[in-house]
């Protein structure tokens, strides 16, 4: 009899639908920030016409940019463990 330790399937399978979900917040963010960069969107400012809630492109990079490199880390690290 071998004393190696079996992973549980189910851990196996949420570990991959976490992971899944993760990727698919990333790719939205990638596809919707040209639109959150936008000068002309209408949809972020307020009716005065201020745009205050828009964003610039390098905000918005700095923010995919750190999503990737935390979700990376996170992997590295989680791989480590087992």
């Amino acid at each position: 009899m071998s004393t190696e330790k079996v992973i549980n399937r189910w851990f196996v399978a949420v570990g991959n639908s976490v992971i899944q979900l993760i990727f698919s917040a990333i790719y939205a963010l990638f596809i919707f920030a040209k639109v959150l960069s936008d000068p002309f969107t209408k949809g972020l400012s307020d009716p005065v016409g201020s745009n205050q809630f828009t964003v610039t492109a390098l905000q918005t990079a700095r923010i995919f940019s750190s999503a990737l490199f935390f979700v990376a880390m996170v992997m590295i690290f989680s791989s480590l463990r087992w």
